[in-house]
C-alpha cells in the first residue's frame, strides 16, 4: 500500500518519499481524479492512524493465491469480508440476489443458504436450521455483502488467518470449489469414481445380448354391478407380463390371457446418453391393429397441459407413491406399468414437491420435483433432444416430431422443432403437413431482477389446402414472450401472430403473480383474441391460493374467478397427527357456490401392513349422499382380494398376483421390475479393486443384502433374487477366514433393468513383512554390542498417504515381523536412536505382494550405515 501511495504522489506532486504526504497532498490527488473515493478513505485512515475503513489484502484460498486486491472493511476491532467479491475470485457462480436477499448453493450437494436482509436471518448452514444476525455483523453496499469474519467462517470456511502487517489473508474452505467440482464430475464421467459418492463401489446391470428375466401372472375372478343394473355380472381376467434383458436393453411384453391378445411390446434403454432414454415399441391400437413407435428424449419430472401441471415419474412396478407438499401427503397413487402420474389442483407453479415412493420390497425413497418453468433453457454446450416417430395405422403412415435445444452460452439457448402430421384435404385425400419452428431463449439479470425472453416462429413447408383455399404461404406464425421477476412479483406477457390460414389473427396473454415468501399466491390473468373475420373475444381471471402448516395440520385455500366461467372455491385440510392414519377433508364449491362437494378420507399410514385400505365418505349437492369404501389385501405376494364400493357401484374380486424369476421359479419375487444379484467374492491379490486374471474366489464369505444373508459357495458365489430396481441397497460382506479382510469402501447395489447384476467384491489378504538384521562379521562385535545396536534401532512403516502404520524394535536375535499390511506400497525406515554408535539410517519403498514365499527384507549393517535387500524394494535412498 505504501508503494501505491508513492506512485500516486510521485506522478502528481513529485514528492519523493511517501511518508511525507499530507492531507493537502491527498486532497490534490482526489481533485485530480488520481485516486478513487475508496482509496482516498484508505489513505486518509492510514494518515490519521484510524483503524476503520476499507483496506485491500492479498487473498489465498486452499493454499493458492487468487487475488491481490481483496477488500476488507474494518470497523474498530471487527473485520468484514465481501461475499460477492469472494465468489468472483474463486469462480463461483451458483448464486442469485433476489429482492435484496443473497441465495447460493455450496458444494457437490448444492446445499442452499439464504442470507435474508429483511428479517436478519441466515438459513441452510450445516447443523444450523436458522440463525439470526445483528446489524453489526452485516454491511450491505451497492455492490456487495460484507459479513463479519467469524460469521463468514461459519458459512464458508474451516479456518482463516489474517496478517494485518503484510496485508494477507489465507482461507481454507469448508466446501468444494468450482474447480474441485469440475474435477469430481470429470472423474465420475471418466469412471474414476464409480458412484455418486467418492469412497463407494456401485454395482449395477451390465448390458447383455440376452438375460433371462421375470414373469408376472395376474389372474382374478370378479363380480360387479353398476348403478342401474339389476344383477351382478361375473367374469374373470388374466394378464401375463415379461421383463428381461435383450439386445443390451430392457425388453417388456404383455399378453391378455382372457382375450388372447398381445399387449404392448417395448425395448427400452434408460439413460443411454446424458439423461436421455431411447425406446422402441410395438403398441396395441384400435381393434387388432398394431403401431410402431420410436422415442429418444430427455426425462423430466413434470410437464404442463395448458395451465395445469402434471407430475410424472418412473418408479418400480407395484409401488405406491405419495405426493407431498410442505411434508403433508396430498394424494397417493399406485404405479401403473412402472409410472405414476399426479394431476392435482394443489400442484402450482414455482413450488417444491416430493414424491415418497414405497416399493413392494419395503424400501422407501423420495424424488424432489420443482415446478419452475425453465423454457427449455440449457447451459453452455448442453443439448436436449425430444424425437419421436409413431405409426398411424388408420392412415398407414408415420407421424414424427423432433425438438432440439442447444445452449450457445449460459444465457442464450437456441431451439429447432420439426413436425410431420397427417391431415385430409377437401376431397378426403390423406397427406402430410410438414412444419418447422425456430426459437431463441435468452435469460439474464437487470438491476438484480432475473428475466427471460423467448422469440419463435412457425412455418408450414408442405400441406394440403383447407376448405377456404388458403395456401401454405399463409400457414405460418410467430410469437414472443417475456418474463421478469421483481421482488415478489412475476410479470409475464405473450403475443402470438398467425397467417391467414388460421382463424385467429392475434392472441395476447398477460399475467401478474404475487408470491410473498411462498406464503400465498395471487394470480391475475388477462387475454384477448382477434380473428380475421373482425370479431374479438377476451378473458380475465383472478386466482388466489395459500397453504399454511400448523404442526400436523395443513390448510390449503384456493379461489378462482373468471369472466367466462363460474367461480370455484376450495378449502382442503390434511391431518397426519394420528398414529396410524392420515385424514383428508376436501371441500369444493362450483357454480358460484351452488354446487358443494365434500370428501372425508381416512387411510392407513403403514402401507406395508398386510391390510392396505382407504375409507371415504363423500357428499354432493347434486349426487346427495354417497359412501365409498375400498379394501385391498395382498397376502405374501400370492393371493389378493379387492373390494370397492362407490354408492351403488360395487366390485368384488379375488385372485392370484405372483411374480416368478425364470432362472429359479422357487424364489419369492415381490415385483416384476426387479433383478437377481450374483455376488462373487475374490482374492484381490494386488489390492487394485479389480478382478484380474487368475485371481481366485473366496468361499464362506457372509453377504448381507436387505434382510437376507447368504454365504458364498466353493466357487465364491452367492445369489439374491427379486431385488427391486431403481432402489439403492447396501451390500455388507463379512469374512470368516483369518488373515483376510474386506475393503473399507462402501458397497451398493442398483438394479436399473430386469436381469442379472454381477457384483464382484474384493477380499483383501492381510500380509506380513518379515526380516532379519545382519551385522558385518568383520566388525567383531560382541553379543552385548549387537544387542545394544538392535535395542536402539527403530523400524517404521508408513503407508502411501503418509500415515504411520507401525513402529517396532527388532528382536535381540535380529528378526522382526510386521502384520496387517496389504498389497500396496509402503515406506520402511530404519533409524538408529542410540548414542554409542554413529549409524546412518535408511528409508526405501517396499511393494508388498501376495506371494507364496512371503515378503522378506534383509537389513545389513556395515561401514557405519544400514542397507536393505529384498525383491520388494523400489527406488529409495538413505536418510
Amino acid at each position: 500500500m505504501i508503494r501505491k501511495v508513492m506512485m500516486y504522489l510521485m506522478i502528481s506532486t513529485t514528492i519523493i518519499l511517501a511518508s511525507d504526504y499530507t492531507m493537502e497532498d491527498l486532497n490534490k490527488l482526489k481533485d485530480l481524479n488520481m485516486i478513487s473515493s475508496e482509496e482516498y478513505e484508505i489513505f486518509k485512515n492510514e494518515l490519521q492512524g484510524t483503524s476503520s475503513g476499507k483496506e485491500f489484502f492479498s487473498l489465498s484460498v486452499n493454499g493458492l493465491k487468487v487475488s491481490e486486491i481483496y477488500p476488507v472493511i474494518k470497523e474498530e476491532i471487527k473485520e468484514y469480508f465481501p461475499i460477492i467479491n469472494f465468489f468472483n475470485v474463486i469462480g463461483f457462480k451458483n448464486y442469485d440476489i433476489l429482492d435484496g436477499n443473497l441465495v447460493f448453493k455450496l458444494g457437490t450437494n448444492a446445499e442452499e443458504i439464504i442470507i435474508n436482509t429483511k428479517n436478519k436471518t441466515i438459513s441452510g448452514i450445516k447443523d444450523e436450521k436458522k440463525i439470526s444476525y445483528s446489524d453489526k455483523e452485516l454491511i450491505v453496499t451497492d455492490s456487495d455483502f460484507y459479513i463479519e469474519s467469524e460469521l463468514f467462517k461459519k458459512i464458508f470456511l474451516k479456518s482463516f488467518r489474517i496478517d494485518n502487517e503484510d496485508y494477507k489473508i489465507a482461507m481454507s474452505l469448508s466446501f468444494e470449489t468450482p474447480e474441485e467440482i469440475k474435477m469430481y464430475l470429470r472423474n465420475v464421467q471418466d469412471g474414476l469414481i464409480e458412484s455418486q459418492n467418492a469412497g463407494e463401489m456401485m454395482f449395477t446391470n451390465k448390458n447383455s445380448l440376452f438375460d433371462l428375466g421375470n414373469i408376472g401372472l395376474d389372474i382374478e375372478a370378479y363380480t360387479e354391478r353398476q348403478e342401474g343394473d339389476n344383477k351382478f355380472d361375473t367374469d374373470w381376467s388374466g394378464n401375463v407380463e415379461y421383463q428381461g434383458g435383450l439386445l443390451y436393453g430392457e425388453f417388456t411384453l404383455g399378453y391378455d390371457i382372457r382375450n388372447k391378445e398381445l399387449g404392448d411390446v417395448s425395448l427400452y434403454y434408460p439413460d443411454i446418453w446424458k439423461d436421455h432414454s431411447f425406446e422402441v415399441s410395438n403398441l396395441k391400437a384400435i381393434g387388432e391393429a398394431r403401431e410402431w413407435e420410436v422415442i429418444f428424449r430427455k426425462e423430466k419430472g413434470y410437464f404442463k397441459v395448458g395451465r395445469n401441471f402434471v407430475i410424472r415419474e418412473n418408479v418400480p412396478i407395484g409401488s405406491k407413491v405419495e405426493l407431498l407438499y410442505l411434508g403433508f401427503p396430498i394424494e397417493i397413487k399406485e404405479a401403473e406399468n412402472g409410472t405414476v402420474e399426479f394431476t392435482n389442483s394443489e400442484i402450482q407453479e414455482n413450488r417444491q414437491y416430493t414424491l415418497r415412493v414405497y416399493t413392494p420390497a419395503g424400501k422407501i425413497y423420495t424424488i424432489d420435483v420443482n415446478t419452475t418453468s425453465d423454457y427449455n433453457q440449457q447451459k453452455k454446450g448442453e443439448i436436449e433432444y425430444d424425437i419421436s416417430l409413431r405409426e398411424n395405422d388408420l392412415y398407414n403412415k408415420y407421424e414424427s416430431h423432433a425438438n432440439v435445444y442447444y445452449g450457445l452460452t449460459n444465457n442464450f439457448t437456441t431451439g429447432f422443432k420439426y413436425h410431420r402430421k397427417i391431415e385430409s384435404d377437401i376431397k378426403g385425400n390423406n397427406g402430410y403437413i410438414d412444419s418447422i419452428r425456430a426459437e431463441g431463449v435468452y435469460s439474464n439479470v437487470v438491476y438484480r431482477y432475473p428475466y427471460t425472453v423467448v422469440l419463435g416462429g412457425d412455418k408450414a413447408l408442405k400441406s394440403f389446402r383447407n376448405t377456404e383455399g388458403d395456401s401454405d404461404k399463409e400457414r405460418y406464425g410467430y410469437d414472443y414472450k417475456g418474463q421478469i421477476d421483481i421482488g415478489n412479483f412475476r410479470f409475464k406477457a405473450e403475443n402470438q401472430h398467425f397467417g391467414r390460414y388460421f382463424d385467429e389473427e392475434k392472441i395476447e396473454d398477460y399475467s401478474v403473480t404475487y408470491n410473498p415468501l411462498g406464503a400465498f399466491q395471487i394470480n391475475y390473468d388477462w387475454g384477448k383474441t382477434k380473428y380475421y373475420d373482425g370479431s374479438k373475444d377476451s378473458n380475465e381471471s383472478v386466482g388466489f391460493n395459500a397453504s399454511k402448516a400448523f404442526k400436523e395440520l395443513l390448510i390449503s385455500l384456493d379461489y378462482n374467478k373468471s369472466l367466462n366461467n363460474e367461480d370455484i372455491y376450495r378449502a382442503n385440510l390434511y391431518y397426519n397427527g394420528l398414529k396410524n392414519y392420515n385424514v383428508q377433508l376436501l371441500n369444493e364449491w362450483r357454480e358460484n357456490g351452488k354446487d358443494y362437494q365434500t370428501t372425508l378420507s381416512l387411510s392407513n399410514k403403514n402401507i406395508f401392513d398386510i391390510f392396505d385400505y382407504t375409507i371415504e365418505f363423500s357428499y354432493s349437492e347434486k349426487e346427495k349422499e354417497k359412501f365409498t369404501f375400498s379394501f385391498h389385501l395382498d397376502y405374501n405376494n400370492w393371493l389378493k382380494t379387492d373390494i370397492d364400493i362407490n354408492g351403488r357401484n360395487q366390485r368384488y374380486a379375488a385372485g392370484i398376483d405372483k411374480v416368478f424369476d425364470l432362472r429359479d421359479i422357487t424364489k419369492n419375487i415381490e415385483t416384476l421390475d426387479s433383478s437377481r444379484i450374483k455376488v462373487v467374492t475374490y482374492l484381490d491379490e494386488n489390492n487394485n479393486g479389480i478382478r484380474d486374471k487368475d485371481e481366485k474366489t473366496v468361499e464362506n464369505v457372509i453377504i448381507k443384502l436387505r434382510n437376507d444373508e447368504q454365504k458364498t459357495d466353493e466357487d465364491g458365489v452367492a445369489w439374491f433374487h427379486g431385488i427391486p430396481n431403481d432402489v439403492i441397497y447396501d451390500v455388507t460382506p463379512t469374512v470368516i477366514k483369518p488373515n483376510y479382510t474386506t475393503t473399507s469402501s462402501k458397497m451398493k447395489i442398483l438394479g436399473r433393468k430386469v436381469g442379472t447384476v454381477e457384483a464382484e467384491i474384493p477380499i483383501k489378504p492381510m500380509l506380513s513383512l518379515t526380516g532379519i538384521f545382519e551385522l558385518d562379521s568383520s566388525l567383531n562385535l560382541s553379543k552385548k554390542e549387537k544387542e545394544i545396536i538392535l535395542e536402539n534401532t527403530l523400524i517404521k512403516v508408513i503407508d502411501s498417504k503418509g500415515k504411520l502404520i507401525e513402529y517396532i524394535n527388532p528382536e535381540l536375535d535380529g528378526t522382526f515381523e510386521i502384520n496387517g499390511l496389504f498389497s500396496e506400497k509402503y515406506t520402511v525406515e530404519i533409524l538408529y536412536m542410540g548414542n554409542d554408535y554413529n549409524i546412518q539410517g535408511i528409508a526405501k519403498n517396499v511393494q508388498m505382494a501376495y506371494r507364496e514365499d512371503g515378503n522378506r527384507l534383509v537389513i545389513n549393517y556395515q561401514n557405519g550405515k544400514f542397507s536393505m535387500e529384498g525383491s520388494e524394494l523400489k527406488k529409495g535412498g538413505a536418510l
